[in-house]
């Protein structure tokens, strides 16, 4: 199961005609069973940029017992298209662990933490993240970080339908569902179970 929720860590890029606070809301379903919600704070800065504020709850139950728990923030700064700065941190049934990232002038030098245990990495200058709300920018991608784990992933992209993408990997298969070009959704299977974000909010 931490596979699965791995993989749904979520970023956003504000398009250049944002000039205000937006807040999106998702709530997220396992095999059709609402689990938690995701809301996203998108904000422009004064120089031009914006900074993503993501904040996930999820909690799975058998029997009315918890068997899994999993919380999530993360904190971006965008400018230019590229990842200006990161920080997340992650807990999952109780175990946390932390991602932190900037641009410098030789790269993207991230940092991730667990147990207890500093890895550092050194990616190329102009990182994007799972950008899936602005499918423009995030299909011009070639790879995109994962800001939970730090995982640089080499991704393509389908376009199933004027309102269908398809992220592809050699782990997963991600469907993203857009209407009038806003993102509206998305599923995977993973491990024969199906989860889905579904929007819950106006623009």
């Amino acid at each position: 199961m931490k596979l699965v929720f791995m993989l749904f860590v979520l970023v956003v890029i504000a398009p250049a005609a944002l000039s205000r606070a937006v807040q999106y809301d998702f709530g997220v379903y396992l095999d059709g069973k609402r689990i938690g919600e995701h809301t996203f704070v998108v904000e422009p800065t004064t120089g031009g940029g914006y900074t993503v504020q993501s904040d996930a709850r999820f909690e799975v139950k058998v029997l009315m017992v918890p068997l899994y728990r999993y919380r999530h923030t993360a904190h971006e700064v965008w400018e230019g298209g590229c990842l200006q700065s990161i920080s997340s941190s992650t807990m999952v049934n109780g175990r946390e662990s932390a991602l932190r990232g900037s641009l410098q002038a030789d790269g993207f030098a991230l940092e991730v933490e667990e147990a207890g245990a500093v890895e550092s990495r050194s990616l190329p200058g102009c990182v994007a993240t799972f950008a899936y709300w602005d499918a423009a920018t995030l299909q011009q991608q070639e790879r995109l970080l994962n800001s939970q784990t730090g995982a640089y992933e080499p991704v393509t992209f389908n376009r199933e339908s004027a309102g269908r993408v398809a992220i592809n990997s050699e782990k997963f298969v991600i469907n993203l569902e857009y209407a009038a070009d806003q993102w509206r959704g998305l599923s995977t299977l993973r491990d024969g179970r199906r989860l889905e974000y579904r929007f819950e909010s106006p623009v």
